[in-house]
């Protein structure tokens, strides 16, 4: 298999909703890659008086949710007055082996918000053999 079809995508956050006052989080276990890729995606407002999101990334050793530690610094109030992606590379060397997405949203925003986060693992100690690991449906073309 190419090195460069070796990197394995993980939904971290599934697209949804979020109103108000919401917060959604999702984690990805990053052991054995050297770097971790995260792209984050909102869709573009429907009132003109929405508020975007706080986007947090954390980083732990372990799943217990107390742990996490902010790996950057907050991205307040991201500008969805269009579409908006957000990409975040990280260098795991030297980094904790969870990383997890946290995405809040105003308390006085006046619209929905709608997220996803994917994260690609890449540079991995060990490939997957064969297509198992890399998603839930592969196509090489």
């Amino acid at each position: 298999m190419l090195p460069s079809r070796c990197d394995t995508d993980t939904i971290v956050i599934a697209n949804q909703g979020m109103t108000n006052s919401a917060t959604v989080t999702g984690s990805v276990d990053t052991n054995g890659a050297d770097y971790a890729t995260i792209r984050i995606s909102l869709a573009s407002e429907i009132n003109t008086n929405a508020i975007g999101p706080t986007i947090s990334v954390l980083q732990s050793d372990t799943t217990d949710s107390t742990n996490f530690a902010t790996l950057v610094a907050d991205e307040a109030a991201v500008d969805i007055t269009a579409a908006a992606s957000l990409h975040y590379g990280v260098d795991m060397r030297g980094k904790k082996r969870y990383l997890k997405v946290s995405i809040t949203t105003e308390t006085t925003t006046n619209d929905n918000c709608e997220v996803s986060a994917l994260a690609t693992l890449s540079r991995k100690s060990s490939g997957p053999s064969g297509t198992t690991g890399i998603a839930d449906v592969v196509h090489f073309l």
